[in-house]
């Protein structure tokens, strides 16, 4: 009887930190060009001093409005406040597999700084975009 206790303890502990999270309500959406057909991408870093936290979601879709300037696509950047503070995100505009890790190594940048209210909404505070040569 014991050890079934336990074990059922064990579970429910288990399921309530691991299991049901909800992904955070959107906030923000905002759209940046992206050639992912060639390999490119959008990568997403946060800063580790930042008081606050968002969570950015990423969505590719094909899209010819871009075409002209060389894009396959739109990547969707949807972001949503988890912690309560100010909370900066940058977004690198790279080739995935050939990228060394280093931000002057990036095509383009992109640059947002976000409050992040008690009730977890958010407001964008400053943003800058960067676009690769090629677009």
């Amino acid at each position: 009887m014991k050890k079934t206790l336990l074990f059922a303890i064990i579970i429910a502990v288990s399921l309530s930190l691991f299991g049901c999270k909800k992904k955070p309500e959107t906030m923000f959406i905002d759209t940046l060009p992206c050639d992912q057909a060639s390999g490119y991408t959008w990568v997403a870093r946060t800063s580790s001093g930042d008081t606050g936290k968002v969570f950015v979601d990423q969505i590719y879709r094909d899209d010819d409005t871009y075409a002209l300037l060389g894009a396959s696509g739109v990547m969707e950047n949807d972001f949503a406040g988890v912690v309560p503070g100010v909370a900066t995100v940058r977004l690198y505009y790279v080739h995935e597999v050939d990228w060394n890790g280093f931000n002057s190594s990036a095509e383009g940048t992109a640059y947002y700084e976000f409050i992040v209210y008690d009730d977890l909404t958010i407001s964008l505070l400053y943003s800058e975009v960067e676009l690769p040569d090629t677009f």
